[in-house]
């Protein structure tokens, strides 16, 4: 799928692709393309190390709850689900677990005894329909989906209106046009290679994600970032813009990194995470909201 498009800044500081494809369009798209043809993140099989990395998002999440000493209903809502992994580590300690996406492709060939589980689903079309029983869920996550979604003012709004007092809205999304990103294109180390539609319709950073959540009538009870994979990008030696064969090691190297830190404290290193989220460094952002009270 291909198309003419352009950004347009909104007054909160986030990007928007302009004109959004239709929901038919994009559904045909991940059906056909996102899952089956292995593009994006995902992948048939994955080593040791990086089912590893993968699951540690998942531990991350319940650490980061227990850090803040949150208490609520041990029923997760994985919106835009993927392969199942952030939903299995939550199975795995007792929570209840429902799992929601365009294609259960992934779902199947990584965690197939979450099958039971899942509902094939637009997830507006399944918001709006199952508003009563979305008010169960202890934990909605919404991982690397509001830069999916045609209208995530409208997603986020209508998760808001059903969410109970103590539950928790955990967002990932990538951080894009960070102030790290603006240095290194000033460098002439990369371009804007994360504008990606049909893929990838909003952009997030640090101050724009805030400036949504806030927007939105939620509270931040805590806001981190990943491992920053895009420091590769200022020695010629390492950056995978110029030379896409370096690309496999930088990975590499963000699994084995992140692995390490990961098994000495988590605490420890949501910490880190959390402060270099102010810094508006790192791949991804992740944000723990609720609603503002």
């Amino acid at each position: 799928m291909s198309y003419k498009f352009s950004l347009k800044k909104h007054s909160l500081g986030y990007y928007e692709v302009s004109p959004k494809p239709s929901v038919i369009e994009l559904s045909q798209h991940y059906e056909q393309k996102y899952y089956q043809e292995n593009s994006g993140n995902y992948q048939h099989d994955y080593s040791d190390e990086e089912l590893r990395y993968i699951q540690l998002s998942g531990e991350i999440a319940l650490a980061t709850l227990s850090k803040y000493q949150i208490s609520t209903t041990p029923n997760l809502l994985d919106l835009g689900c993927g392969e199942g992994f952030f939903a299995n580590t939550f199975n795995r300690k007792n929570w209840k677990t429902t799992l929601v996406d365009f294609s259960d492709d992934g779902l199947r060939r990584h965690n197939p005894s979450l099958i039971g589980n899942f509902i094939k689903a637009d997830l507006t079309t399944y918001i709006e329909n199952n508003q009563e029983n979305i008010e169960g869920f202890g934990l909605i996550n919404l991982d690397n989906v509001l830069e999916h979604v045609l209208d995530p003012d409208a997603l986020l709004s209508s998760l808001k209106s059903c969410m109970h007092s103590n539950a928790v809205l955990r967002i990932e999304v990538p951080n894009d046009f960070s102030s790290f990103q603006d240095l290194l294109i000033n460098l002439g180390c990369t371009e804007d290679t994360w504008v990606s539609p049909p893929e990838h319709l909003t952009y997030f950073n640090t101050a724009s994600l805030k400036a949504f959540i806030e927007s939105q009538g939620f509270e931040l009870v805590s806001l981190q970032s990943d491992f920053p994979i895009e420091q590769f990008l200022i020695n010629d030696h390492s950056n995978y813009w110029r030379n896409r064969e370096l690309g496999k090691g930088a990975h590499r190297a963000r699994v084995i990194v992140t692995n390490y830190l990961a098994s000495k404290d988590l605490d420890r290193l949501i910490d880190y995470q959390e402060a270099a989220a102010e810094r508006e460094f790192g791949r991804s952002l992740i944000a723990y909201v609720r609603v503002a009270r």
